[in-house]
């Protein structure tokens, strides 16, 4: 009877090994080794640059900005004179007729039908306009057209700001699933070769049945973790693919590791880089400045225009002929100036001086909202990638501290001094601090990207460049 339960264990114990076994190859070939020759090899500044050029808001912002460039365009078409042509040619089927008393030409009552014109028909002119002055609506037309082309351009800065922290948010998931699959990799093949030991030193009455039940359960809890990462993988590679433009079913592997950064610079430096450098602060500047042009044109409607127009025209009709003769001609032309002066307009100008003042007060506003609140970001993610950074410096040395004990543990283990048990115990705590790790990478690095979002991707570079310099004038080596 004891015979038949060994050998029923041990065909349970080779079963397992077997799904174990199988389960670390399917992984294996699911992408988390090496990147095979057709893969993408994606690091961060490349995968910026592709979602740069694939981003569907980036690309209608860009619209935006051609659409500015336009009505900066129509605004100066009003500084400019305007020249027309028209033209009109028509041919008389039945000539248009009146009629007169007959009186009028001695032939008694009744009435006399008289047709008149030619067969054809022909009217050209050409006309000139220009204005004089308007009071200001012209040149603050184009100045407030120029202030929101400033401003779509502005805004379009910003908006590559927020797809580079898109990218890097989808690039550092990737990265962070990638290591926690790693991590669980490891973790399986712990323990299958805990629960392969626990077996064998059960078989040689070595290891108590707890001891190997404890393995084997402990085995059989790493798989469902094991393909919880790998899937959890698969998503974050399917985002950052998104992101960037790929295609789904492209095969990428990535590049940059979840390194730690470095310090910031002091917050004194990145408020004020972000006072200075700010892309949705300059767009909300030239906004609220296009705003206070649109009050100019406002006011100016109470004041008259002044213009000069001219123009040439040409008249004639015939009927034999292919052209008409020169006697059948007539020819016009003229110069005027006109003046425009506003009596009453129903209170529609001051109605629109109202609009215009309040939609300039709402501009203002709306920059001192988005000031106060761009400074607070600043402060927070300056504090909170200080905190990650320290944070991480701790679960650095949380892992080395638990490696060295799972050594420890194996030796002892190795030497009788020690139970599978504590082995196992080691081992789950060895990897918790190294999920611990990667996280606390991920964060210090997502911290980073906010920080850099907050203060603007050039200016933050710019105060980066400077602190490195700062650090390396110093001796410390980035």
């Amino acid at each position: 009877m004891t015979l038949s339960c060994g050998r029923r264990e041990g065909k349970r114990a080779g079963l397992r090994a077997a799904a174990a076994g199988a389960l670390l190859a399917l992984v294996a070939a699911s992408g988390a080794s090496a990147p095979r020759a057709e893969e993408l090899r994606l690091d961060l500044d490349k995968a910026i640059e592709l979602a740069l050029a694939s981003d569907e808001t980036l690309l209608q912002v860009s619209q935006a900005v051609a659409g500015a460039e336009g009505q900066v365009l129509e605004a100066r078409s009003n500084a400019l004179p305007q020249l027309s042509l028209t033209g009109q040619y028509g041919r008389n089927i039945l000539r248009p007729s009146f009629f007169l008393p007959g009186e009028f030409f001695e032939n008694g009552s009744g009435s006399v039908r008289i047709e008149i014109g030619e067969d054809n028909d022909f009217m050209g002119a050409a006309s000139v306009s220009q204005v004089l002055w308007a009071a200001g609506r012209v040149s603050a037309g184009l100045k407030g057209a120029k202030e929101y082309l400033a401003s779509f351009r502005w805004r379009e800065r910003a908006a590559a700001d927020y797809v580079r922290f898109a990218v890097k948010q989808d690039y550092y998931g990737a990265g962070l699933a990638s290591e926690a699959l790693l991590i669980e990799e490891k973790a399986y093949e712990a323990a299958a070769e805990a629960a392969r030991i626990a077996r064998a030193g059960f078989e040689q009455g070595a290891v108590s049945a707890y001891d190997k039940m404890r393995a084997e359960v402990e085995l059989a809890n790493r798989e469902a973790p094991l393909v919880r990462a790998k899937n959890a993988r698969e998503l974050a590679f399917f985002a950052l693919k998104r992101r960037c433009g790929i295609d789904a079913t492209a095969e990428i592997s990535l590049v940059d590791t979840l390194a730690a950064p470095e310090h910031p610079a002091s917050m004194e430096a990145s408020l004020a880089a972000m006072r200075a450098g700010s892309a949705e602060l300059r767009a909300l500047e030239h906004a609220a400045l296009a705003q206070g042009q649109f009050l100019r044109i406002a006011k100016a409607a109470r004041y008259p225009i002044l213009q000069l127009n001219a123009y040439y025209a040409l008249q004639t009709q015939w009927s034999n002929e292919w052209l008409p003769p020169d006697e059948l001609v007539a020819k016009s032309a003229a110069v005027q100036v006109g003046l425009q002066v506003p009596i009453f307009d129903g209170f529609r100008a001051k109605g629109g001086i109202q609009k215009a003042k309040a939609d300039l007060r709402s501009a203002e506003l709306e920059l001192e909202r988005a000031a106060r609140d761009r400074e607070l970001a600043v402060r927070q993610s300056h504090l909170s990638l200080e905190n990650a950074l320290i944070q991480l410096a701790g679960r650095e040395e949380s892992v080395k501290l638990a490696e060295e004990t799972y050594r420890i543990a194996l030796v002892r283990l190795s030497n009788g001094l020690a139970t599978p048990l504590e082995r196992l115990d080691a081992e789950l705590a060895l990897t918790a601090a190294r999920v611990q790790l990667a996280e606390a990478r991920y964060s210090s690095r997502m911290a980073q990207a906010y920080l850099e979002l907050a203060v603007g991707s050039e200016a933050f570079k710019a105060i980066d460049g400077m602190h490195e310099k700062k650090e390396t004038g110093h001796g410390t080596h980035r």
